[in-house]
């Protein structure tokens, strides 16, 4: 018999401070949630145009990022101009 756990997540929209190149390419610098904790980007593994894992919905432009040696992912939403994380509730 196997038992399979279903997983929610929700968007969780964060303040993303950028790095802008002087040629206007912006890339994701640090995270700041809203309790005001600051997560610096230690590298981006992968940049691409690509849907929300969980959450569905529009196209994102999708970051695999690392964040004190854990690899985490960052969305930006093109149509809202807005950053989230997915969080599994």
């Amino acid at each position: 018999m196997f038992i399979i756990e279903l997983m929610f997540y929700e968007k969780v929209y964060v303040a993303v401070y950028l790095k802008v190149s002087a040629e206007g390419v912006m890339k994701p610098a640090a995270i700041e949630w809203a309790d005001g904790t600051l997560y610096k980007i230690n590298r981006i593994l992968d940049e691409r145009n690509a849907p929300p894992e969980h959450t569905g919905g529009v196209l994102t432009r999708r970051y695999s990022i690392i964040i004190n040696g854990k690899v985490r992912v960052v969305y930006f939403e093109k149509h809202s101009g807005r950053w989230f994380v997915e969080k599994a509730v």
